[in-house]
């Protein structure tokens, strides 16, 4: 009797490579995710079987793909700012990363619309959002928690690179007025924000001087 033998680890990541390095070919050859598992399979020499035994989804495959294809996508600007005026400041040099790997970023956020799976880029976007929602929420203490949480939410969105993309898209922008647009308006937000926060902390003081007579 012949016993099956796992694959090594070395064996799974050559694997693993060689469907990435496929599906990237073909990415790239074609500008888009208009490419099929048993294509990515053929170019590797592998069947679609094991392709999928590595990746169970086509989406799966897609959002593995991207970040081996240009690892800065991945990368938004909030992710490495410390304070919400640096977030702002970074749209600009992100949206031009974004905007020379285009069909990438754009095929694979459709995949992760189209999923129930929160990861996108390889990554869970809640838990990076953890990071921004605590510098965001730095900036403004003053705000009452729902205020705060429905200005972050709107300001996150507009800056994402899925709103820069529907810019690009929907509304047939070029680059720079899309991020003209987006940084404006992103800007009119947070100004509107500290407006608020402003008076937030005013009322509060005001209410410890009465508290404290």
């Amino acid at each position: 009797m012949t016993l099956a033998v796992a694959p090594t680890t070395r064996h799974t990541e050559a694997t693993r490579k060689a469907i990435l390095d496929a599906a990237a070919a073909l990415f790239m050859e074609r500008q888009s995710d208009g490419f099929a598992v048993q294509e990515v399979a053929d170019r590797a020499g592998l069947t679609h079987r094991t392709v999928y035994r590595y990746f169970p989804t086509r989406q799966e495959l897609l959002r593995s793909t991207a970040p081996h294809l240009a690892p800065g996508v991945a990368e938004e600007p909030f992710s490495a700012a410390s304070t919400v005026d640096e977030w702002i400041d970074a749209l600009a040099a992100h949206f031009a990363f974004v905007e020379t790997h285009f069909e990438i970023a754009r095929s694979v956020l459709a995949a992760a619309f189209a999923s129930s799976d929160w990861r996108v880029f390889g990554q869970d976007i809640r838990e990076r959002d953890r990071h921004r929602w605590a510098v965001f929420r730095r900036g403004f203490s003053h705000l009452r928690e729902r205020d705060a949480r429905a200005t972050f939410a709107t300001l996150r969105q507009l800056t994402s690179s899925a709103s820069y993309i529907s810019y690009r898209l929907r509304f047939g922008m070029s680059p720079s007025d899309a991020t003209e647009a987006i940084h404006s308006a992103a800007s009119q937000i947070v100004k509107e924000a500290r407006r608020r926060e402003r008076a937030a902390a005013r009322l509060g003081t005001r209410s410890k001087k009465r508290g404290s007579k």
